[in-house]
């Protein structure tokens, strides 16, 4: 019988406090397979949303280590840090203030490729099969935010977190925003991109209901700390 895979994803007892004395994070763990959708749930001030950060590797931890696919991200400078970057990916809680007014659809998804490298001739190509992907119109490439309804501007920043063909997509909030009816679609959309292309998510929300719907194991936080051991979805 063949070992199992490693885990994509292990963060192992993270510890942040801010200098405001507030401890977000003390000594959480947990682990994210390839493929998998974990559920990070808690209240506003749970620490859940520090979490996310710091295994985006936007907060440093003071304590404890982020491991992605066998990387320690935590040890890496940003130079080296850059590559993987494209395999970790982020979906925010409101779309509207993370996509540029300025730039058209099109260009904020491309402007996620070409950071990456992507060579010009594939960016237009990719940007069109992003956009059948997330269930958007090929039309819908030339408007600027705020031609888009909520539930459009999110599909969009989904769109852009999957452009690099990520491993994993860290989703904070990422339909808190959003009405119930548009909370259902955009969630349907991600367990179907989720599906046709295995990219495994950390789904992090303050609302239990919301990732019981989608995700394979739930943890919930409280002040800072990890209160329920991951729960198996039925």
């Amino acid at each position: 019988m063949s070992e199992p895979a490693p885990p994509l994803l292990v963060a192992d007892d993270l510890v942040k406090r801010f200098p405001s004395g507030v401890l977000a994070a003390d000594g959480v763990s947990f682990a994210v397979r390839h493929g998998e959708t974990v559920g990070l749930v808690g209240a506003s001030g749970s620490g859940k949303s520090t979490v996310a950060r710091m295994v985006l590797g936007l907060v440093r931890p003071d304590a404890g280590s982020v491991r992605f696919d066998r990387h320690e991200l935590t040890a890496l400078p940003p130079r080296r840090l850059r590559p993987l970057r494209a395999r970790l990916q982020f979906v925010p809680q409101s779309p509207r203030t993370s996509l540029n007014p300025h730039l058209t659809v099109a260009q904020s998804i491309a402007f996620n490729l070409r950071a990456h490298g992507w060579r010009r001739g594939d960016v237009r190509a990719r940007v069109a099969e992003l956009l059948d992907q997330v269930g958007l119109p090929a039309g819908y490439a030339a408007r600027r935010p705020a031609e888009l309804s909520g539930g459009q501007a999110q599909r969009v920043a989904i769109a852009r977190a999957l452009a690099t063909r990520p491993d994993l997509v860290v989703c904070d909030e990422a339909v808190s925003a959003l009405d119930k009816s548009v909370q259902a679609q955009i969630l349907n959309l991600l367990a179907g991109l989720q599906r046709d292309t295995g990219v495994a998510y950390l789904f992090v929300s303050h609302d239990p209901a919301v990732v019981e719907h989608l995700c394979d194991r739930v943890l919930a936080m409280r002040d800072g700390r990890v209160t329920s051991p991951p729960k198996e979805r039925e």
